[in-house]
Parts: C-alpha cells; sequence; structure tokens
C-alpha cells in the first residue's frame, strides 16, 4: 500500500504576494467599458444613413450629427470613451446631408425633371 501525499504547506503570514511585474491571480483593475451611448448612436445613425433608401431624405444623417455633437461634449473630459465614433458620426452624417441638399438642388434646377403632383419624374431628351 502506498502512503497518502503530505497536506499541503500553509503559505506566507498575510496572504501571498506574487513577485515583482506579476498580477495576482484574477487580478488586474476591470477594463473600462464605459462607452458614450450617445457617440454610438451618432456613428450607427450616420452608418444607416448610407443604405440607399435614404439618400433621397437624409433624416438618418441628420440625427448622426446630432447625437455625434451631444457624444463630443459627454467625451471631451476623458470620463466616457467614444470620441472618435462621435466624430465619426458627426464627419459622415455633414457628408450625407450635404450630398442629400446637393441632389435635390440639382434636381429642382435641371431641365430634364419636373414635379408631378407628389413625385418627380426625370425624362432622358435626345434630339
Amino acid at each position: 500500500m502506498s502512503t497518502p501525499p503530505p497536506p499541503p504547506m500553509p503559505g506566507p503570514p498575510g496572504g501571498f504576494q506574487p513577485p515583482p511585474g506579476y498580477q495576482p491571480y484574477g487580478g488586474g483593475p476591470p477594463a473600462s467599458t464605459n462607452n458614450s451611448g450617445m457617440a454610438v448612436a451618432g456613428m450607427v445613425l450616420s452608418l444607416v444613413g448610407l443604405i440607399p433608401c435614404f439618400w433621397v431624405l437624409q433624416v438618418p444623417g441628420l440625427l448622426g450629427i446630432i447625437f455625434g455633437f451631444l457624444g463630443l461634449g459627454q467625451t471631451k473630459d476623458g470620463k466616457q470613451r467614444g470620441r472618435g465614433m462621435a466624430i465619426a458620426g458627426v464627419v459622415i452624417g455633414i457628408v450625407l446631408v450635404v450630398g442629400c441638399i446637393a441632389f435635390w438642388i440639382w434636381v429642382s434646377t435641371s431641365d430634364n425633371c419636373y414635379r408631378d403632383g407628389n413625385t418627380f419624374r426625370c425624362y432622358n431628351y435626345n434630339p
């Protein structure tokens, strides 16, 4: 018959101290996941504005600009993360809204397009 293993040795008094440069088991500060909700909303809404069905009337781009600026205000002091997402929401939203305005200016001043009730009709005139 074999002998049972010896009991574990007690640790040093006051608890175990890891060697310098090592984190204790399960240690380390928790990762900060405190993203600004407004910054995330601004970026997501601006990206939704890239969908072709929103190119004619750019409501998501406009909301992306608004939420992006609110997100910039929340991330200004560094307590919340997501400043890059807020900037992306503002920039993409501005590009989309300017593109939408340019499209409507082009349609309304074009000789090939006219308004028929609630719709715009464009024709291709080849002499």
